[in-house]
Formats: C-alpha cells, structure tokens, sequence
C-alpha cells in the first residue's frame, strides 16, 4: 500500500512538473508573407520580423530575416516556427544584392520597401505598432506590397 502511495503521489509531482514547465513556453507558428509590387527580377526581397519598437528597423535589431529571389514566380517569404507573439514586419527589394538598403544624398530610398499591415510612409518609416502582425499558432497569412519612389 506505501508502494501504491509513493507511485501516485510520484504521477501528480511528474503531471504537476509538466504543467509547470508547458507554462512557460509559447507555441510556434509559421508565418507566411506574400509580397507584390516587385518592379524587376533582379536581386533579391529581404522580409524581417522585429520582436520590439525599440528593435525596429535597425539591423543589428533583426529577430529573424527570409531572404528569396526577386526572379521566383511565387514572392512569398515563410517564417517557420516563429513563437507566437507580435512582430514589427518589414522587407525592401536588395536589387543590387549588397545587403543594404540604399538611399540617394536626400535620404529618399533607391531601393523598393513595404510594410506589415501595407502601413503608409509619409515623412519617414511607420512606428512598430502600425508594422505589426500577430503570429499565433498554425499558419499565419499577411500579404506585403513593395513601394518605389
């Protein structure tokens, strides 16, 4: 009977330990991003996904980049495993493949750029929360259009 008691109570510790540890994690989804508006075939559509607004937009703030061919029939970028959450969503058409988006002496890009939520650019980039897109479980579908000025 001490025997049963101790394998039980060893079930609950074990269930219990299990519930513990799911709490903590967060589910993963895949996001999937289609994207128009490419003008040539030339060079390639960088898409990034940004966890905060202090972390958009820079570089070196990146969660995680896809990167595809600007001469792929189907333009669409897919993020797989992505934890659910809310992500700051941006691309720009890298055409001459430096790994930059480039601007003329005016600071006006060269180069084309969208936004999640096709956010709209007037003096500057759209903040964070006008870029975002929710990740939840499953796959998640938004679509992104590139601008060219």
């Amino acid at each position: 009977m001490i025997i049963i008691r101790k394998s039980i109570l060893l079930k609950i510790l074990l269930s219990s330990l299990l519930v513990f540890i799911s709490a903590g994690t967060s589910i993963a989804g895949d996001l999937h991003v289609s994207i128009s508006g490419v003008r040539n075939q030339v060079g390639k559509v960088r898409v990034a996904l940004f966890k905060s607004p202090e972390e958009f937009l820079k570089k070196e703030g990146r969660f995680v980049e896809v990167v595809i061919s600007a001469a792929t029939a189907s333009k669409e970028a897919v993020f797989f495993r992505i934890p659910d959450d809310i992500y700051g969503l941006a691309a720009f058409h890298d055409e001459n493949d430096n790994l930059e988006f480039d601007k003329n002496f005016a600071g006006l890009p060269l180069e084309g750029f969208g936004f999640g939520n096709d956010a709209p650019v007037f003096f500057g980039a759209p903040d964070f929360t006008n870029a975002a897109v929710k990740v939840s479980g499953g796959k998640t579908h938004v679509h992104l259009k590139l601008r060219y000025w």
